[in-house]
């Protein structure tokens, strides 16, 4: 099993393509975006997979947005972002997902991750080697140069990240160190 990660997927979302140039003008209409977004998803993310997902999932019906998660390959947990309280009331859609957090501390292979839609300047253990991962900015500088806060949004990489990968190229930076917790 491996560990993916992302945010702020916009599926539906016309005017993104606007929005975000960088990595969505090359689509030639939204159907195309999402059908793309798809496929590049399901080549790297396999069924046995868990993806991690930090907001802003659709702008889509409740129905249409399920038909997609669903698409999907693996296990999803969301973070709710600024774009998702309407489409998680909905059962259907937040059935879609194994777990729904505003905000998650997690640890990955003995390193504490924080994953919340937003930038947070200062988060948990921050100072102890902990890892922040969010979305909303959509490739923008977050503002913390040589911090170990990182922008997973699909605009920032174009693709589901492995969380593993993101960890490792910080780690040979020398930017997050592993932490021995006691029951971990």
């Amino acid at each position: 099993m491996k560990t993916w990660i992302t945010s702020d997927l916009h599926f539906g979302h016309t005017n993104i393509m606007k929005f975000c140039p960088q990595t969505r003008s090359h689509y030639r209409d939204v159907d195309h975006m999402n059908s793309e977004m798809i496929r590049l998803w399901n080549e790297s993310v396999e069924s046995k997979d868990l993806v991690y997902i930090l907001g802003d999932v659709a702008f889509l019906s409740a129905e249409r947005a399920t038909s997609i998660m669903r698409s999907l390959n693996g296990d999803k947990i969301l973070i709710k972002g600024n774009h998702d309280s309407k489409l998680i009331k909905d059962k259907k859609f937040s059935d879609c997902f194994v777990e729904v957090h505003d905000y998650l501390k997690r640890s990955i292979d003995k390193i504490t991750v924080i994953m919340f839609h937003y930038p947070i300047s200062e988060w948990d253990q921050m100072h102890k080697g902990s890892v922040h991962f969010h979305g909303h900015l959509h490739g923008n500088d977050n503002g913390m140069p040589n911090s170990r806060a990182f922008d997973v949004g699909f605009d920032a990489t174009g693709k589901v990240v492995s969380a593993m990968d993101l960890m490792i190229k910080q780690a040979l930076k020398g930017n997050i160190r592993k932490h021995h917790q006691k029951g971990e």
